[in-house]
């Protein structure tokens, strides 16, 4: 419901419940700096183990709002008749490395063995199997298998004890598994000029709230703006994120190239600009 008692002066206060893998640094900078607050916002936010505990739960109406990777909502589109909608998308890095155990000295020595993965149909693990493509192995249960098992750590964890002996992690954690003798074998940052980060929601929810969903991104890319801000001090107003058509083709592109994709390479069949320019139609040029 939209307030009526100007910056702060919300007479009804909107709840939302969001969710997204780790932390989220928008959200804690919203959090912080009042920029819900001055939106009529109270927003409860919660961190997922499975992408697919995620989405399902995002059909299901636990979550309106999820910080997810794109390639999870193409898939739940297209394989599980979900309608969800990517509302937001932001230029970045996949920032993930194919990480494996001390005794694999090459691609050939996978051959046939167990990768930890969060989902096998869906997110990092599409550009994982153009990797493993390019080295010939193609066949999933014959040149290898995934086991999911879920989130970075748990994928860690599986590779630690011995279940898996490989998995894509993000880059801090490679870091970390590198100085420790894990050495990584690949990353698929190489294979991107353009990525997007993706939030989506339930097309028939945004539909229905679509003052509220704005308001939620015009405080998700304040957040944004201030974490530049804090990057950059004294660099300027930063600008605010554009919208990453791009980087969604891109990824679309990925997806066709290891026969994931049914549909054509379109992103506008998994994502709408609305929305975003209703939230920065009202955003200020620079987070205070």
């Amino acid at each position: 419901m939209i307030g009526t008692g100007g910056k702060r002066g919300w007479d009804v206060v909107d709840t939302l419940r969001i969710n997204s893998f780790g932390r989220s640094a928008p959200h804690d900078a919203a959090v912080q700096q009042g920029f819900y607050t001055a939106l009529g916002l109270e927003v409860e936010h919660a961190v997922t183990q499975s992408s697919k505990a995620q989405m399902q739960e995002l059909v299901d109406g636990v979550w309106q709002v999820v910080h997810t990777n794109a390639d999870n909502v193409f898939w739940w589109v297209e394989d599980n008749a979900a309608d969800l909608l990517i509302v937001l998308a932001t230029a970045g890095q996949p920032g993930q490395d194919f990480i494996v155990r001390p005794e694999i000295g090459g691609y050939e020595d996978l051959r046939g063995k167990p990768i930890a993965v969060d989902a096998a149909e869906s997110g990092y693990v599409t550009p994982l199997r153009v990797l493993l493509r390019e080295h010939g192995l193609s066949e999933e249960g014959r040149d290898f298998t995934f086991v999911e098992v879920g989130a970075t750590q748990q994928r860690i964890d599986a590779m630690r004890d011995g279940r898996c002996v490989g998995a894509m992690i993000g880059s801090a954690q490679s870091r970390e598994l590198q100085a420790a003798g894990f050495p990584m074998l690949d990353s698929i940052n190489r294979l991107y000029t353009h990525y997007a980060g993706s939030t989506a929601t339930r097309r028939d929810w945004a539909e229905r709230n679509p003052d509220l969903l704005a308001r939620y991104l015009q405080a998700h890319l304040r957040g944004m703006q201030w974490g530049a801000a804090q990057e950059n001090p004294g660099g300027g107003p930063p600008p605010v994120p554009g919208f990453a058509w791009e980087g969604l083709r891109e990824m679309l592109e990925t997806r066709r190239a290891v026969g994931l994709l049914r549909g054509p390479v379109d992103p506008h069949r998994f994502a709408t600009q609305e929305y975003y320019d209703r939230a920065v139609a009202s955003l200020a040029p620079s987070a205070s």
